[in-house]
C-alpha cells in the first residue's frame, strides 16, 4: 500500500480571503484534516479554513495535543505522539492536510511535526506557505515592514533578549507578544527614538488596532503582534 503525503498548509492570519488557492486546493483533496488543539482554545485554523473551504466539513479531524507549557520534555513527548497519530493515518494511505495559522514555516507547531516525518524516512511532507500574520498586520497598519539597506528582525513573544533585540538596526517585529505588552511599554518608555504599533487577532472578528503601543491598556489576546521601528 502506498503511503499518504503529509501537507502542513498555512492558512493565513485569519481573514480567510486571504488563504492561498493552493492551501485551499489541498484542503479540499485530503481526506484527514489534523488540527493543533491547546487545551480550551478555540481552533482557529479550522475555523477559518471552513470559511474558506466549506468541505471541511466533510473531512475526518485529527485533533493534536500540544498544550501551553514551556516545560520541554513534555512537549517533546506530545511533539512524539502528535507524530505517530499523523504517521498512523499516512500508513493508512492517506493524505494528511496539517492547519496552520499564517505560514508554517514561522514559530509553527507543524515544524515539530514536519520534523519528526521526515526523520522517519518513510513519507513525502509537502509544505503549503501562507501569509505571515506580521505581513497582514503591516497592512492593516498601513506601513512597510523594510527600509533600504535595514535589516528585518522577527523576534517570539517571550524571547529572553528582548532588550537587546530593541536595540538592533531596523524594524522589529515580536510575534504572540500578548504577555509581553506591560514590558514592552516599559522598554520603550526608556527609547524616545522607538514607534510601536499593535494588532492582535489581525483578521479576525475581535481584531483591535493600536497605532501606538501606549494605547493598550488591560491584557492583549495571544495572536498579538507588535511592529516596532525608528521613528
Amino acid at each position: 500500500m502506498n503511503k499518504g503525503r503529509l501537507y502542513g498548509v498555512g492558512v493565513g492570519p485569519g481573514d480567510p480571503g486571504l488563504m492561498t488557492l493552493r492551501g485551499a486546493e489541498v484542503i479540499r483533496a485530503c481526506p484527514v484534516v489534523a488540527v493543533p488543539v491547546s487545551g480550551g482554545e478555540r481552533l482557529v485554523a479550522l475555523e477559518i479554513a471552513r470559511q474558506a473551504v466549506p468541505e471541511v466539513a466533510e473531512k475526518e479531524l485529527l485533533r493534536l495535543d500540544f498544550p501551553m507549557i514551556r516545560d520541554r520534555a513534555t512537549l517533546e513527548k506530545c511533539y512524539d505522539t502528535a507524530a505517530r497519530a499523523v504517521m498512523a493515518v499516512l500508513d493508512s494511505g492517506r493524505d494528511v492536510a496539517m492547519l496552520n495559522l499564517g505560514d508554517p514555516s514561522l514559530y509553527a507547531t507543524y515544524s515539530s511535526v514536519q520534523r519528526r516525518v521526515l526523520a522517519a524516512e518513510r513519507y513525502q511532507v509537502i509544505t503549503i506557505p501562507g501569509v505571515p500574520s506580521f505581513c497582514a498586520v503591516a497592512a492593516r497598519l498601513d506601513m512597510s515592514l523594510t527600509k533600504p539597506h535595514l535589516p528585518l528582525h522577527i523576534v517570539p513573544g517571550g524571547y529572553p533578549g528582548v532588550e537587546e533585540a530593541l536595540d538592533l538596526p531596523g524594524a522589529k517585529v515580536l510575534m504572540k507578544a500578548g504577555k509581553e505588552v506591560p514590558r514592552l511599554k516599559e522598554l520603550l518608555a526608556g527609547r524616545p527614538g522607538l514607534t510601536a504599533r499593535m494588532v492582535t487577532d489581525c483578521g479576525l472578528p475581535t481584531q483591535r488596532v493600536y497605532r501606538d503601543l501606549r494605547e493598550a491598556d488591560g491584557p492583549t489576546g495571544y495572536f498579538s503582534t507588535v511592529i516596532i521601528e525608528e521613528e
